[in-house]
């Protein structure tokens, strides 16, 4: 192993353990609120937004199985594939919250005694659950874990057939929303897609972005190094540009890469600590087509 790359994985081991706990702390939150909204806003109603969640609901329905004994079974037995097929880190990211969804969807539960929402209207019902399951699920993505479910499927589908997350999530939830139409009406599933867009808008606004991609523009004096980390950790491609300073009119290297905005802040973390001077610039990317 060379020593820049033992250097970079140092520096990354490093990093997760420093901000471990604070990452965890945030991760519990978000699945906490998940579920709370889940159990207070869309289980009552049987409005299925997609997910193990709306998953469970219909099975709820046809067989009368628990939801999160629906959700933990589903969620382990995608865990299970994706450990095979995604790989050993991906299942440690994932197993935390594949047991941690499930207990807190029972827990959650007792707050349906306390807050009936039932009298609520369809459309204040999706307005406020989708608002408050966006804000859990935007706290998840911004740990860096993941509650597993059909992510882990999304990730298969991207993986080996080149579909992109984007749109398996769109087409799979989409004919799980239809398919709740014959068993809780179409109205229903109307408002479900309501309700999964403002949860959708909400986990953008948590995770500060607009986009799924993120493209770095990165002007530093160790290019090697962040190349480095780039390819062989992140497993993304980077362009390598000459540039010369306007004031300086010293000759610079920029690198160019373009990531999902779910790894933005690690590479920004371990970017700054690679290169203490380093000077970049990240736009939201929302179509990428080609390569270099």
């Amino acid at each position: 192993m060379e020593k820049n790359e033992i250097i970079i994985n140092e520096l990354i081991n490093r990093l997760n353990s420093k901000n471990r706990a604070e990452r965890c702390a945030i991760f519990i939150w978000g699945v906490l609120i998940y579920s709370i909204a889940f159990s207070i806003f869309f289980s009552p109603c049987n409005i299925v937004t997609g997910g193990t969640t709306g998953l469970s609901l219909l099975l709820r329905d046809v067989f009368g199985i628990d939801t999160s004994v629906c959700v933990f079974v589903s969620s382990f037995v995608l865990l299970i594939i994706g450990y095979f097929l995604l790989g050993q880190s991906y299942a440690i990211k994932t197993f935390f919250g594949v047991i941690l969804l499930p207990i807190f969807m029972n827990f959650s539960g007792i707050f349906q005694t306390f807050f009936d929402m039932t009298d609520l209207s369809l459309f204040l019902t999706v307005f406020f659950g989708g608002i408050m399951m966006g804000l859990g699920n935007g706290m998840i993505l911004r740990s860096g874990y993941s509650i597993g479910g059909f992510q882990t499927l999304y990730q298969i589908l991207y993986k080996y057939f080149g579909i992109s997350i984007g749109k398996s999530t769109l087409w799979i939830n989409g004919i799980l929303i239809f398919i709740s139409g014959f068993f809780f009406g179409f109205s229903k599933s109307l408002y479900a897609v309501i309700g999964l867009y403002i949860s959708s808008w909400v986990t953008d606004k948590v995770m500060l972005e607009t986009s799924i991609t993120k493209t770095f523009y990165i002007v530093t004096k160790k290019e090697k190094e962040i190349s480095q980390y780039i390819v062989d950790n992140l497993g993304y491609g980077v362009t390598v540009m000459n540039a010369r300073g306007g004031y300086s009119n010293d000759q610079k290297k920029i690198l160019m890469c373009a990531i999902p905005t779910r790894q933005y802040y690690q590479m920004k973390e371990v970017i700054q600590n690679i290169d203490k001077d380093v000077f970049y610039l990240i736009t939201d990317t929302y179509e990428i087509y080609g390569g270099m």
